[in-house]
This record gives structure tokens, sequence and C-alpha cells, in this order.
């Protein structure tokens, strides 16, 4: 039986822009030469797929390797209103995770987790700063203009038959997608996110786990493969644990999950 990963609560990053995060340690005796860094998708996403990210940190440290989740600036339990973050700041967040990681394991290779959002962010990261040795890139955000587009199309859809509130003034900020206002700034960034320009080895190996296709899934899966890493890719059914379920209840791809984990200790021995 494997022993139960502590969880330590950490706080790290700039002064006055601390990022808040829970690390998941292993028990020493197993402890694995890789630390893992879990990039979360934003928003409404991020508190749909909280439980099953918690689990695959979980499932990760209980098989040796230390995890870090983290919350970018602005959101969560971080410093900083969701309104002062962007696209820049956030992949910074994520060299800030490495290095906190490396800094209090010591461990000598780096896997970055990024689901939707968060994946993009990963693989953007690894683009400009190379500092991981593998990705998990789990349905990635391709473009940021169809992802932002989607998200109000799916407001719209979901609050159609809701009584309509009165509204006594418009609010600061010019769209807010359910209950997390978005800056200009912060669209604006978003908007400008595509995997599929032409870029060099992100980094060595490449998971792509996907759900469900989008368009340019084909493409980025090839653009990948020309880079100078080994890319595994994986179609899976599961559900699409980041969009709202009827019950309010938080959904667990265990298939997913587990392919993860089992690609790692494949990964990183």
């Amino acid at each position: 039986m494997s022993v139960a990963a502590e969880i330590a609560p950490v706080s790290f990053g700039a002064p006055g822009k601390e990022l808040f995060g829970c690390l998941h340690v292993p028990d020493p005796d197993c402890c694995r030469d890789c630390g893992v860094v879990i990039c979360q998708p934003f928003g409404h996403e991020y508190v749909n797929s909280h439980r099953a990210l918690r689990q695959l940190a979980s499932r990760l440290a209980d098989v040796g390797f230390p995890v870090l989740r983290f919350d970018y600036y602005g959101c969560g339990d971080s410093l900083g209103d969701v309104t002062h973050g962007n696209i820049a700041e956030w992949i910074l967040n994520i060299s800030q995770a490495i290095s906190e990681v490396q800094q209090r394991i010591a461990v000598s290779n780096l896997c970055v987790i990024g689901l939707r959002l968060g994946a993009s962010l990963a693989m953007l990261n690894a683009r400009t700063r190379n500092c991981a040795a593998s990705l998990v890139l789990w349905d990635p955000i391709i473009d940021g203009r169809s992802y932002l587009n989607g998200l109000i199309a799916l407001q719209k859809q979901m609050l159609k038959f809701r009584p309509k509130q009165p509204r006594a003034e418009h609010g600061q900020y010019p769209l807010d997608i359910f209950g997390f206002p978005m800056s200009d700034d912060l669209c604006r960034s978003i908007r400008e996110i595509d995997l599929l320009r032409a870029s060099q080895t992100v980094t060595e190996q490449v998971l792509l786990v996907q759900t469900e296709s989008h368009e340019g899934s084909d493409e980025l899966r090839m653009i990948l493969r020309t880079m100078r890493a080994l890319v595994r890719h994986e179609c899976l059914e599961a559900p699409k644990i980041w969009l709202p379920t009827v019950d309010g209840s938080l959904l667990v791809p265990g298939r997913v999950l587990q392919s993860i984990t089992s690609w790692l200790i494949e990964t990183h021995p």
C-alpha cells in the first residue's frame, strides 16, 4: 500500500503578487526525481474541474511524484483581482511554480500538466522558457478567440430561460462569464492565443490527451510531431469535466487520470 502524501499549503512569487498553492509531498522513501506542476483552467472551468485535478495530484503523489497545484495571480486564493490577470502574467506564474518545486524538493526534472486554458498556458510557457522536461496537454485551447466566443455562447444558452434581473447600471468590465469578470486586457490576451503558430521545440516529451475534437486538433498533432519531441496522442471517451452539470456535481474522469499517471511513470521512472 502507498503511504498517503502530505499536502502542504505554500505561498510563493513576487512580493505583493504572492501565489497560493498546495504541494503534495510523497513519502521520502519513494520520491521520484521529477516534480509536477498542474496548471488550472480559468473561471468556472477551474471550479468544475477542481476535484478531478486534486485527485490527479493525489494519485501522482501516491506513486512518488511531488506535485504543486497553484492559483494564478488574481485567481483563487492568490493575491490580486481576476481583472488584473492576463496571459503573460499567468505564463510567468508557471515558471514561478516550477522554481518553487525545484527549490523545495530539489528534483532534476519537471513535468507540467495543463487542462484547457491551463494546457495552453503550459505550452506557451514551454515555448518561451523551456523549463520542463515533459508536458501533458489535456484538451488544450488551440484558438483563444474561438474559446472566448464559446464561453459567451455557453453563458447565453444557460441564462436563456432564467428570468432577467434588472440592471441598475453597467458593470465596470465589458464581459462577465459565470460571475468571473474579464477586463479588456484579459480578453485581448486570450484572443491572441494560437497554438498553431510555428515554434521551436517545446519540450522532450509530450502527452496530448483529447476527450473532444476541435477545429485545429489534427494540425496541432502534426505541429507537435514535427518538433524534436516524443509525442503520444490519446483520444479518450470521458466527460467534459469543465462544464457545469445539471445537479452541480464535480466529475472525475478516472480513465484520463490513469492514462496521465501511467504515462508519467513510464516517462519518468
